[in-house]
C-alpha cells in the first residue's frame, strides 16, 4: 500500500482531489477505502470516504420505475447528483449535506442526511464510482480477487449480517434469519448469480479499462499485486 500512497502523493494537487474506488460486491471496496484514508491521514492529509451507495435511488423510486430488481445497476444511481457534489466541493464548496443509505433499511434514510466538510482526499468508494464523469475523479482504482474468494466471502458476510439480524425484526434481514442455514446459503447464491454476477460482468468489469490503478487482493484481503494501467 505505501507504493500506492507514493504515487497518489505524486499526483495529489492541493488543495482537492477526488479517488474513485470500484470493483466487485463484496471484494472490500469500503475496508480498501478506509485503510487508504488511514494512510493518508499519516501524510499529513485529510481524506475522507463516501459511498456511491448514498445516491441509490429510494426502494419507493425503484418500485415506481419498475427496476427494483436492478437495484444496484448503474441506472438505479444518481450519478449526477453524485458528480454535482464532486464538482462543488472542487469549486471550493467546503460543506455539502448528501443522502444516507443505511443497510439496516437497505434503502435511502428518509429523512436524515449526513454532513460532509471538504477534505483534501475525497475518496469515493462503490460499484459504479468509474461511471463518474471523467472531470470530477483525479485518479482511479480498481480492486479485484479471485472469483472463488470473491464469492465466499459475499456468502460469508451475508450469512453473518443475517445472523445478527435475527432479534431485530426492525432489518430487512429478519425476515431470513430463521431460514435454515442450507436454505438461507442457496438463497444467497441465487442472489449473486442473477444479480451481482450480472452486475460484475455487464457493468462493472468493463469499467476496469479506465482504473489507472488495479488493486488485486489476495484470500486474506491483503493487497498481493499493484498494476499501473497507464
Amino acid at each position: 500500500m505505501n507504493e500506492l500512497v507514493n504515487e497518489i502523493l505524486k499526483r495529489y494537487q492541493p488543495p482537492f482531489m477526488v479517488i474513485g474506488v470500484t470493483g466487485s460486491v463484496s471484494v472490500g471496496k469500503s475496508t480498501f477505502a478506509n485503510n487508504l484514508a488511514s494512510l493518508l491521514h499519516q501524510e499529513n492529509l485529510t481524506a475522507s470516504v463516501i459511498s456511491t451507495d448514498d445516491f441509490m435511488m429510494s426502494n419507493d423510486t425503484l418500485l415506481a420505475a419498475g427496476i427494483f430488481e436492478q437495484k444496484g445497476f448503474p441506472q438505479t444511481y444518481d450519478l449526477n447528483r453524485m458528480a454535482t457534489v464532486i464538482r462543488d466541493f472542487k469549486a471550493g464548496r467546503e460543506r455539502i449535506e448528501i443522502p444516507l443509505y443505511t443497510q439496516e433499511l437497505a434503502d435511502i434514510h428518509p429523512t436524515q442526511l449526513q454532513t460532509i466538510m471538504r477534505p483534501n482526499i475525497l475518496i469515493v468508494e462503490g460499484v459504479t464510482a468509474l461511471r463518474l464523469p471523467e472531470d470530477v475523479l483525479d485518479f482511479k482504482i480498481f480492486v479485484t480477487a479471485d472469483l472463488v474468494d470473491i464469492k465466499s466471502w459475499y456468502l460469508s458476510r451475508t450469512l453473518q449480517e443475517t445472523a445478527l439480524a435475527k432479534n431485530d425484526p426492525s432489518s430487512w434481514r429478519y425476515q431470513y434469519a430463521k431460514m435454515p442455514l442450507d436454505e438461507l446459503s442457496d438463497l444467497v447464491m441465487k442472489v449473486w448469480d442473477t444479480t451481482n454476477q450480472t452486475n460484475l460482468d455487464h457493468y462493472i468489469l468493463p469499467t476496469k479499462s479506465l482504473a489507472d490503478v488495479i488493486v488485486t487482493l489476495n484470500g486474506q484481503h491483503d493487497v498481493q499485486k499493484i498494476t499501473y494501467n497507464k
